[in-house]
């Protein structure tokens, strides 16, 4: 599974750009602001069919243009060669795989699932209680697509339960609450049991690679802890009513978890330096793409934008050294960095100036 070639149009600072890229590693130099993560984004939309920067695909258009289009070729094998195109016009975004329409994004994920190593990556560590859960959910549904369709219903019943509150309606409240404990033990059940597996990981990979003794836990903190059987949390959720039906909001529950990075009973993002959220930004990747090869037995493509840079030396080798194994890796370097010895025999390198892409190597 390698992609083959990139082409773009309009998309973000890219006017037009067509690119090969059918190497196991492929380098993007330029300065800041050039076009370098924009094309690792391009990507990134390719497999999910949604950007790691914006929610808004109107956004991602060149100097506001009315169409913008990406596409890739990629292979499985020399016989097992594919076609993944995405346009949005404005108003509506079209999904083609293999030219056939494709309604649900979902269905493009196991297409050449990506892992994005990128800046915004240690909000999983010292971000909102939301963008820790991010962590969680989407390792997840990389590689079990019931998992998407379980969030899903639970966003879908979370915003039916809030309404009913805000009406007061204490009699459909009864039938939705259960359904609403049940989606939300499934969701829990999911992310304490791969928290407990990454755990054991993240403790030995972060004392190896930091070279400190810090013993930091992950730790997932369900809302409902305390709660083991649904007539407990169904007791809970009555007895919190009153209140919630005052702020119309749904209190407790998988929306209201939190993922923590323990260290002698306190939250390591607020004792821990730069450098160190940074690190375990990075381990917590790694364990993602680890854990997909593990469970699915392929490997993924790895875009890794400028996440070295803020590293010594030292631990940046031993980074690179813990890489999961992958079927190809996009890297984006800044001009003044020795990208040179991180080449390999067949490594294509492009230098970007202002969404322009030259080859270079």
């Amino acid at each position: 599974m390698a992609i083959c070639s990139i082409k773009l149009k309009n998309f973000r600072n890219i006017k037009e750009s067509d690119l090969k890229t059918d190497a196991p590693e492929v380098f993007f130099v330029a300065k800041n602001g050039q076009g370098k993560t924009n094309l690792l984004e391009s990507i990134y939309f390719l497999c999910y069919g949604t950007s790691f920067r914006t929610r808004e695909d109107s956004i991602m258009c060149h100097n506001n243009a009315e169409y913008m289009s990406a596409s890739a070729i990629f292979k499985n094998t020399d016989e097992d060669i594919n076609k993944i195109f995405i346009s949005y016009d404005g108003k509506n975004k079209k999904i083609k795989f293999n030219d056939k329409i494709v309604h649900d994004r979902k269905d493009i994920i196991r297409n050449f699932p990506c892992i994005i190593f990128s800046h915004t990556d240690m909000e999983f560590v010292n971000g909102s209680p939301e963008k820790r859960r991010l962590f969680l959910d989407q390792t997840l549904s990389l590689y079990n697509p019931y998992y998407i369709d379980s969030m899903r219903n639970f966003k879908k019943i979370l915003k039916s339960r809030n309404v009913l509150l805000k009406e007061k309606n204490t009699e459909l409240l009864k039938i939705y609450n259960n359904q609403f404990i049940e989606i939300s033990q499934e969701i829990q059940k999911k992310r304490e049991e791969i928290t407990e597996i990454f755990n054991p990981v993240f403790k030995e990979k972060f004392k190896e690679i930091s070279e400190s003794s810090y013993d930091i836990e992950m730790i997932y903190e369900s809302s409902w802890k305390k709660l083991k059987t649904k007539k407990e949390i169904s007791d809970y959720l009555e007895s919190k009513e009153l209140f919630e039906m005052t702020t119309g909001i749904t209190g407790s529950g998988p929306h209201r978890d939190k993922l923590v990075f323990n260290f002698n009973n306190r939250d390591f993002s607020d004792i821990g330096s730069t450098g160190q959220m940074r690190l375990i930004s990075l381990i917590l990747r790694i364990m993602q793409a680890d854990f997909y090869t593990k469970m699915t037995g392929r490997k993924p493509i790895l875009l890794l934008d400028d996440v070295l840079l803020e590293l010594d030396s030292g631990k940046r080798e031993k980074v690179l050294n813990h890489l999961p194994e992958y079927e190809q890796a996009f890297f984006t370097f800044l001009p003044n960095e020795d990208y040179v010895i991180y080449n390999k025999e067949n490594t294509i390198v492009y230098s970007v100036n202002n969404g322009v892409f030259e080859k270079i190597g």
